[in-house]
């Protein structure tokens, strides 16, 4: 009998650790159910992380209005995840990410996008996903409209999308 509960301790244990990273702040996300939509890898606790749409999203959704030179000259409603809470959720510890987009094109942005910048992983315009026709199914995205000082090349070229992956460095 002594045997059988001891044996079984190292699974409980495992279990709990789950249950706990699954929660949401606990440092990981739900593993991903769904078609992977972006991978997170580098300076990172826990190794690489997939996420499906559901997944990320699941990491709290915020509206941006912002105008874009790629979308027209109204304001258009976008839905993401901040860059900042996707950082945070899986402890990136690095000062650099390099985003990676569906046809291999890459950009290389500092942190600071993230934490000061308001830098936003779009997946949705105006309530709806956005597919890969339209710069899906993530757009990094800035606060143009809000904040006229990041209408700047510097940050419309940071401004990738269909990304796939992002490394942090």
């Amino acid at each position: 009998m002594r045997r059988r509960r001891l044996a079984i301790l190292p699974l409980v244990g495992a279990l709990a650790g789950f249950a706990a990273q699954a929660q949401p702040g606990g440092g990981a996300a739900s593993p991903a159910q769904g078609r992977i939509i972006l991978r997170v890898s580098g300076r990172i606790a826990g190794g690489t992380r997939d996420f499906d749409l559901a997944g990320l999203e699941a990491l709290g959704l915020q509206d941006l209005h912002t105008e874009t030179r790629w979308t027209g000259s109204e304001v258009r409603r976008f839905s993401g995840v901040p860059l900042a809470r996707l950082l945070q959720a899986v402890s990136a510890q690095g000062e650099t990410l390099r985003a990676q987009a569906l046809n291999d094109y890459a950009v290389t942005l500092p942190r600071q996008d993230a934490d000061r910048n308001g830098a936003l992983l779009a997946t949705r315009q105006d309530g709806a996903p956005l597919r890969i026709r339209d710069r899906g199914p993530i757009w990094l995205i800035y606060p143009w409209t809000d904040r006229p000082e990041l209408d700047l090349p510097i940050y419309r070229d940071r401004a990738i999308w269909q990304v796939r992956s992002i490394d942090v460095i």
